[in-house]
């Protein structure tokens, strides 16, 4: 990782691709996760992800608000993230986070690097480092990210770059092949795929998802932690 002194025009990226896309929309997947901590309700993330236009032109666009209740730190993070191409490869993200931990980063990938602006209480900063190809954006504390995880690699698993914009840095993580099981989601039976995420140095990751790949429930064992959709998707 290293620091570059260039500015990104990100904004201008992101308006420039808004008004490109084609008018017609299709909602990929939307909904809300109740969050659990320890057991304990500690907040909601509510997203949405959709897709302007088709083949090469494809543009998908995921927005996320996650609420964390005063108890857990009263935080609440804003995440856009656009991907594009049937391969679905990262083009621009921004997050907000308010209350604890405060910051804002709008950051785009370009030529291998994923290059970013960086705003919080110890001024601004910019922020290059690699983002291989193939790779995903999953950032921490956003369990609707994990979506593109599970595009990437199907059900056979594999070893994927992903990229986590709050923690400045790229990391390679192995995704288990998928289990098929049965998960209740707001009272329903659901037939989901279960595989695991791990990374060196940090706690392993387990996400279900349906037969579309839509996340069904991630949990972080090791931090107690659980997002969990309130009701299965359509």
């Amino acid at each position: 990782m290293r620091t570059v002194r260039t500015g990104l025009g990100v904004l201008g990226l992101l308006a420039g691709l808004a008004g490109a896309l084609p008018a017609q929309t299709v909602t990929l997947d939307e909904g809300t996760f109740r969050l659990m901590v320890g057991g304990q309700e500690a907040g909601t993330e509510n997203f949405t992800i959709r897709r302007n236009g088709g083949g090469e032109s494809a543009v998908v666009i995921a927005t996320g608000q996650v609420v964390l209740d005063a108890g857990r730190g009263g935080q609440q993070i804003n995440a856009d993230l656009q991907v594009a191409g049937p391969a679905l490869r990262p083009a621009a993200y921004q997050v907000k986070v308010e209350g604890q931990d405060a910051q804002q980063i709008a950051g785009r990938v370009a030529g291998g690097r994923f290059s970013a602006r960086i705003v919080s209480s110890s001024g601004e900063m910019m922020r290059e480092y690699l983002a291989s190809d193939g790779a995903v954006v999953a950032d921490e504390g956003v369990a609707h990210h994990y979506y593109f995880v599970a595009q990437r690699v199907g059900s056979a698993g594999a070893r994927v770059p992903i990229i986590i914009p709050r923690e400045n840095r790229q990391v390679s993580a192995q995704v288990s092949a998928s289990t098929k099981v049965a998960i209740n989601i707001g009272g329903r039976s659901v037939q989901a795929s279960r595989f695991s995420v791990t990374i060196a140095g940090a706690p392993e990751r387990q996400v279900w998802v349906d037969d579309q790949g839509r996340v069904l429930r991630l949990e972080i064992p090791a931090r107690n932690y659980v997002a969990e959709r309130t009701s299965a998707p359509r």
